[in-house]
């Protein structure tokens, strides 16, 4: 069984308009700066911060774009200056605060990850990529600490739940409620959940998988087989699709459940 990789929905993209009192260029400049990150084109989008940072230093969203870019790039210490600037010129840019949580966590620093994304949710109770990266960071910490699962995937699932009241068509909720019901055993509940996030995202690789081990488990073999086939036509050189194919398609012939 596998989760699907950590932070998926990382804040990469704040307001694109600059903070008020601003240089009106250096807000065109940080509005274009967002629109090449959303273009992907990381080399326009750093000249476009920086230009709007010769204006003021201190543009929150010019730091956060900049930080970005730094991110995407692989420069994580210039990132994370970059994201700590734009949090103490701005502590209510709850889009800095995820984003250097972001970092916290993809470098295996759940907990001081989690106060990043708390901050974030005090200026914004509905940003959904700040719920959720807190969400998986107490996820991943019951992964870690199997003597505390149960309390920790309680607080987790909170978060979920309160994710899905401001952002219900979030697929990776749905995957993730239903990962940690599958491992708990709680395999109906968690072919419901997988069932909801290929219904959104049905291109999902590790919700199809998930799909297929929780139909097999229930002894639905054929539906199983059905979502492993699609779950290989969405990632095909997933070896756990193909060898919980293999199983579905074993359960089917001997008509029980397999153990995936």
């Amino acid at each position: 069984m596998s989760l699907a990789p950590l932070a998926a929905l990382a804040a990469v993209a704040a307001a694109c308009a600059a903070s008020p009192r601003v240089h009106p260029r250096a807000a065109e400049e940080v509005a274009r700066g967002y629109r090449y990150l959303a273009a992907d084109d990381m080399e326009r989008a750093e000249i476009a911060f920086a230009h709007a940072l010769e204006f003021n230093d201190d543009i929150p969203e010019a730091q956060n774009g900049a930080g970005i870019v730094e991110r995407r790039r692989g420069r994580l210490e210039e990132a994370r200056r970059r994201f700590e600037h734009a949090v103490k010129v701005a502590p209510d840019f709850a889009e800095g605060h995820v984003n250097l949580g972001e970092l916290k966590l993809a470098a295996g620093r759940p907990e001081a990850a989690e106060a990043d994304f708390r901050a974030a949710l005090r200026v914004n109770p509905d940003l959904v990529v700040a719920r959720l990266d807190l969400a998986r960071a107490l996820l991943h910490r019951g992964l870690r600490e199997r003597s505390r699962q149960a309390e920790l995937w309680g607080a987790a699932r909170r978060e979920y739940l309160h994710l899905l009241e401001s952002g219900p068509a979030v697929a990776e909720a749905h995957h993730d409620l239903a990962f940690m019901d599958y491992e708990s055993g709680r395999h109906a509940r968690a072919e419901a959940e997988y069932r909801r996030a290929v219904e959104l995202a049905p291109d999902y690789p590790e919700a199809l998988h998930g799909l297929c081990i929780s139909l097999a488990r229930l002894g639905r073999c054929a539906e199983a087989e059905g979502f492993c086939r699609r779950c290989l036509a969405a990632s095909p050189g997933s070896d756990r699709c193909r060898a919980s194919l293999g199983g579905a398609q074993a359960c089917r012939a001997r008509g029980a459940a397999p153990t995936p």
